[in-house]
């Protein structure tokens, strides 16, 4: 794991760092301060222009980067350009961010495994509500008289008078309830139906997606307003996707098996089909590289052997120990136990060949 010394300028002014992990591949996007209020669209822009510009990165982990619905849309745009990211774990987002998620999961081929958190809100970058209706109703205000005013306010009743300090420190109490959240914080809550059904069919969109794109393995949709269900049918639909990754590494292994083993096959009959002389010593019209012109048959002996044969018969050895090895078989797992593999796959064609 390395620390990059120097974040671009644009991601520092907007309170970001950058963290690159395994050569360079991977990136971690922090914010430096959480309890700040840094300029998050911005490092948004900047850290696309940074994916951009260097394609070598393929794992994105902006989980603590503070980084909201606006500058996750200027990402996503990037990333439908370049397809660079196998792995993305995105920062919380409202609907809006969701969206352009859903672009990328549409678009982007190279990307296996997507992690996000997900608000029922429309946009997580909405900036705090500083007024609300209350602060508009005067029902309740009095005028004060001052000393040389000719009337005097009437003397309000006992009762009266209590009845509107509840009434005010009724709307006081409510103005306070929905507002009860720290400046710092880019949106206020929204519970509406209308939202709610909003971030339902975008859901219902991912899962979608999701199963008609095999690329993707391994998806995590979480948050409070996600439906359980919504989670299981992601998670069941990267199980699928894995199964049917591993059986077509299987069925490519299990044809590659095949056509060594139809190979040697072709190669022992070829043998088998050699005239022998007299002697009992298999026979073919020409010359080997290296021996002289005479005008009869070559002899094959154990040279011309192991020039035309034991090659291919030792390179489906190697073929064969390289399989069981990346299957995880511990009898090849050594230098030891490759060559006893390769020894014995060998005397067995040998002894093959002789019984044929």
């Amino acid at each position: 794991m390395s620390m990059q010394p120097d974040a671009p300028l644009s991601l520092s002014e907007a309170g970001l760092s950058l963290e690159y992990q395994d050569d360079g591949s991977r990136l971690v996007v922090r914010d430096q301060d959480s309890t700040g209020c840094a300029i998050r669209n911005r490092g948004g822009e900047a850290l696309a222009r940074l994916l951009f510009n260097n394609r070598k990165i393929r794992f994105l982990d902006m989980r603590e980067s503070n980084i909201s619905d606006n500058g996750i849309a200027q990402l996503c745009l990037t990333l439908r350009q370049t397809d660079q990211l196998e792995e993305l774990l995105a920062s919380p987002v409202g609907h809006t961010g969701l969206h352009f998620l859903l672009g990328v999961v549409r678009r982007c081929g190279s990307l296996k495994s997507l992690s996000i958190e997900v608000r029922d809100e429309p946009t997580l970058f909405a900036g705090r509500q500083n007024l609300a209706s209350l602060d508009y109703d005067v029902s309740s205000y009095v005028a004060v008289k001052g000393e040389g005013d000719e009337e005097e306010a009437p003397e309000e009743d006992e009762e009266e008078a209590e009845a509107k300090a509840t009434a005010k420190a009724e709307k006081l109490r409510k103005l306070f309830a929905e507002n009860d959240y720290d400046s710092g914080d880019e949106t206020a809550p929204v519970t509406s139906t209308e939202d709610s059904s909003v971030l339902t069919n975008l859901l219902d969109q991912l899962v979608t997606e999701v199963k008609s794109h095999g690329n993707l393995i391994l998806v995590e949709c979480n948050g409070d307003a996600v439906p359980a269900n919504v989670q299981l049918d992601l998670s069941r639909a990267a199980e699928e996707h894995r199964g049917m990754q591993q059986k077509k590494a299987a069925e490519s292994q299990e044809r590659g098996a095949r056509t060594a083993s139809d190979t040697l096959r072709a190669q022992m009959e070829e043998i088998r089909r050699l005239k022998t002389d007299a002697q009992g010593y298999s026979a073919i019209e020409g010359t080997l590289p290296g021996e002289e012109i005479v005008p009869k048959s070559t002899n094959i002996g154990i040279r011309s052997y192991v020039g035309r044969y034991l090659f291919e018969a030792l390179g489906d050895a190697l073929f064969e120990c390289q399989r069981f090895k990346s299957k995880g078989n511990e009898a090849v797992s050594t230098a030891e136990g490759e060559m006893a593999f390769i020894a014995m796959y060998i005397r067995r064609k040998m002894a093959a060949e002789a019984e044929g």
